[in-house]
């Protein structure tokens, strides 16, 4: 069966959500010594149980007994395990395997009163800053992205073991249960620790709630999100008819925008008023705006926090890495290799990594770009943390001083947001390929917008519209007949690397004396940027509904375009004048 494109138009973003049973079994991790990683918790407090055993008695006596605690629900709390794959999967995904986060216990609280339980939890909260601080003249002072992932890492201890706290206790709502968590903290100075951390860390949460619990409570059923302002509306009018109308499905739609003035009230209601089950939220409503200061791109991880939307059935998200790890990414085009700046800053700012970046593009200096964020899929239920941390990079300060002077925009910061914390991820192995028609002057050539292909390497969902080339100003439409991969399921993919060092090792393990020597697969194909087109790997010819699916894809375009003009000069429309069906 071949798998169809999902969605070939999307602008900004499409973000799809579910709730799946995953069980994590070993892969063991060689810790990193304390003096060089003060964030390993687990080591710190190995090295001071002994000595403060006895203040820790003494604690237990100070912790609250109130009836409010289910002790019992604490007690049978699962274990924390490492994580693994099977290897089969392997063939087919970039896995990210975490490094463990040791989980917050008792003697960590114990540790809290000590001088170096003090001098952690100063130096965690010390970079705190107010909503309206400007921090544009003193970037390297307070936006410490190394002591950030430290905190990141310690939250996230502190949120598995105080979320079953919380569960456990009375009230009729969240609100109460917000309040007796507060009440608590009185008399726990972990929960104390960690409200105060969050408040820090992750400030637009807590904005008509008081913790990200009461968020992540809210996380249920099916649906499908979007983002989109004004620029965007003809975009996300064909994009839903394509849904709807041509793929047809059902599922509960959410558009997210950042207020009247990015997102018309005119064009709101002609999006809610065009098909069924589609809402559109306000997304600084939810999320104090004040902080994120949203615009562009940064809204997308923050519409996914938002999102109400917990699992969705589609196709996607029966992809073997996704029910594996609970979030799945996609790869972007291979260009501009030599680029070292991302690589060498996440080695600055994360000692320990996942077992992903060292294989990355990023690091064998292939490609400039890694991920391309016009679809992600999120298991919110289960990496909420590595979604916090995500939105965390999109924040105000966050990407205008750092994150978006590295990466373009948003791409990067979902899988490097999860190597802060250290959540599982996956990608298909093939890179950004294409999807449109054969180049005039080259018929081993396919041009026109960026292809990613399902695990099994056909067809899945492409970005960049349906014009030729609309980033060169080719605004005629595609004529879709053809795809090529852009590659990465080379054997032996580690050996494709421009990095001196990484040259010498792969020579050394294969006994090799001159490069020479070193045998290669065959490379993958070649973009030229300037004109989207891709050669050097076979073309493939889509099968005709493929090519009746992403044709027809057109003529609802052009009904959404004419419609954007028309709103645009000011009059008033009906979407249901028009038959979407046949159009």
């Amino acid at each position: 069966m071949i798998s169809l494109p999902r969605s070939p138009v999307i602008k900004l973003c499409l973000g799809l959500f579910t709730v799946v049973s995953l069980i994590f079994l070993a892969v063991p991790f060689q810790p990193p010594s304390l003096q060089k990683q003060v964030d390993d918790w687990g080591e710190l407090k190995q090295s001071y149980n002994d000595v403060h055993r006895k203040q820790q008695q003494q604690q237990e006596h100070k912790v609250d007994k109130s009836p409010v605690i289910d002790k019992a629900a604490l007690d049978n709390r699962p274990p924390v395990k490492s994580f693994k794959v099977p290897e089969k999967l392997l063939l087919t995904h970039d896995i990210a395997i975490p490094h463990d986060i040791p989980p917050w216990t008792d003697d960590d609280t114990a540790l809290l009163g000590t001088t170096i339980g003090a001098t952690l939890q100063a130096q965690m909260l010390k970079l705190d800053y107010h909503k309206h601080e400007d921090l544009s003249d003193k970037p390297s002072e307070r936006l410490n992205f190394a002591e950030l992932a430290r905190a990141e890492r310690l939250y996230k201890a502190l949120w598995n073991y105080v979320h079953p706290v919380y569960q456990t206790l009375k009230g009729r709502n969240d609100r109460e249960r917000d309040k007796a968590l507060y009440k608590l903290a009185n008399t726990r100075p972990e929960v104390d620790f960690f409200l105060r951390l969050e408040q820090r860390l992750f400030p637009w949460v807590q904005y008509g709630r008081r913790t990200s619990f009461s968020l992540f409570k809210t996380y249920e059923g099916k649906g499908i999100v979007f983002c989109a302002g004004n620029p965007q509306f003809e975009f996300v009018i064909t994009s839903i008819q394509v849904i709807r109308n041509r793929l047809k499905s059902t599922l509960p739609i959410q558009i997210f925008h950042m207020g009247d003035g990015d997102l018309s009230r005119e064009r709101q209601q002609y999006l809610r008023d065009m098909a069924s089950d589609i809402e559109i939220i306000d997304v600084t409503q939810i999320l104090d705006n004040e902080y994120m200061q949203l615009g562009g791109w940064a809204i997308k991880p923050f519409a996914m926090l938002a999102s109400s939307f917990a699992e969705d059935p589609a196709i996607l998200f029966s992809d073997p890495g996704y029910l594996a790890t609970g979030a799945l990414f996609f790869y972007d085009r291979t260009l501009f290799p030599g680029w070292t700046g991302g690589s060498d800053w996440l080695k600055s700012v994360l000692p320990i990594t996942s077992s992903f970046p060292p294989t990355s593009r990023w690091f064998r200096l292939v490609s400039a770009h890694e991920q391309e964020s016009g679809v992600v899929l999120i298991n919110k239920t289960s990496r909420f943390l590595g979604l916090l941390a995500t939105c965390k990079m999109n924040g105000k300060w966050e990407r205008d001083l750092v994150s978006y002077r590295l990466f373009h925009g948003d791409k990067e910061t979902f899988w490097t947001g999860f190597e802060m914390v250290q959540e599982p991820y996956a990608f298909i192995k093939n890179y950004g390929g294409v999807i449109g028609e054969l180049r005039t002057d080259n018929d081993q050539s396919v041009c026109g917008a960026q292809l990613h292909e399902d695990h099994r390497g056909r067809p899945l969902w492409w970005n960049g519209g349906l014009y030729r080339n609309k980033n060169a100003g080719v605004t005629r439409y595609l004529d879709f007949g053809y795809w090529m991969t852009g590659g990465g399921r080379q054997k032996h993919r580690e050996r494709f690397t421009n990095d001196p060092e990484q040259i010498l090792e792969v020579m050394g393990e294969l006994g090799l004396n001159s490069q020479a020597d070193l045998k290669l697969d065959a490379p993958d194909a070649e973009w030229d940027f300037m004109e989207s087109c891709l050669v050097g790997a076979e073309v493939q010819t889509l099968g005709q509904r493929e090519k009746d699916l992403a044709n027809g894809y057109v003529g609802i375009d052009r009904v959404a375009r004419e419609d954007g003009r028309k709103m645009e000069a000011g009059e008033k429309l009906d979407p249901n004048a028009h038959n979407w069906d046949t159009v």
